[in-house]
């Protein structure tokens, strides 16, 4: 009995499986250069990944983080039960939620894309209500004031949701990534590159070394360019909104972190 040709097509276990190796590589060769010719520039972008609200506020600052994480998970759930998708209930962060609603679901790229983007939005707009906050409450005169505090929790925000939308599988960016438009691909990951040399973010590294390799991908005609699930008017709006998303919280994130290295130095590390 003749055997049936295999598909030469690679599985999107192995695409992914490809990414991730690409995006590391890339991602380590990168760490390397900045630490060997550009130490304090590498030093900058790695602080903000430093425990710096924990040290100005204490435990609130721990509270805080947990309830943003709360509610980037609860925008998650929202937009699946809307969806009328069965939900999952994960209590860790990182996207856990969009992951296990979705990673026993058919794929539907759309879909998967609007279940990803509900947490990071949700969580953006959250950040931005408390930088308003801090805007409406900050007293100069007053060095007793808990008006920082919120913009702290604000800046933790931009970039933890910032991080979960590298495109990686599991995080809420990896559902993203297959409805975002190869045009768009290359169009964001210029802005991003250019975005970077501006001033050096390692979640924002994160996000364009894990996303050129899709590119490369896509050139290669390794990953597919188009799924007959999702128009070509959905892959643009994913692609113009996520990367959007992803520069605007760069922003947000880098500005808002120097502007705390001024308003408190003693807990900043200056």
């Amino acid at each position: 009995m003749a055997r049936e040709p295999e598909s030469s097509e690679p599985s999107a276990a192995r695409l992914w499986a490809e990414q991730l190796a690409m995006g590391m590589a890339l991602l380590l060769g990168i760490l390397i250069f900045m630490a060997v010719f550009h130490p304090k520039k590498l030093a900058v972008g790695a602080a903000v990944l430093g425990p710096n609200d924990l040290q100005a506020y204490g435990w609130a600052s721990a509270l805080g983080i947990v309830l943003q994480v709360i509610v980037h998970e609860a925008g998650t759930l929202l937009v699946a039960w809307r969806m009328k998708l069965p939900l999952r209930f994960r209590l860790f962060g990182l996207g856990a939620n969009a992951a296990a609603i979705l990673v026993n679901q058919p794929r539907r790229v759309w879909v998967d894309a609007l279940v990803g983007f509900a947490g990071p939005v949700t969580g953006t707009l959250v950040s931005l209500a408390l930088a308003v906050i801090y805007a409406l409450t900050n007293n100069m005169n007053n060095p007793h004031s808990l008006a920082p505090f919120f913009l702290g929790m604000a800046c933790v925000g931009y970039f933890y949701n910032l991080f979960t939308l590298i495109p990686i599988l599991y995080l809420e960016g990896g559902w993203i990534a297959p409805a975002i438009a190869p045009q768009a691909w290359l169009f964001g990951l210029f802005a991003t590159g250019l975005t970077l040399t501006q001033g050096f973010n390692l979640v924002l590294l994160g996000v364009f070394s894990f996303g050129l390799p899709r590119l490369v991908l896509i050139i290669r005609a390794r990953a597919p360019q188009l799924d007959l699930a999702c128009t070509v008017r959905q892959r643009m709006i994913a692609g113009v909104g996520y990367f959007a998303l992803v520069i605007l919280l760069a922003w947000l994130g880098s500005t808002t972190f120097d502007y705390l290295a001024r308003l408190i130095p003693e807990a900043m590390g200056d």
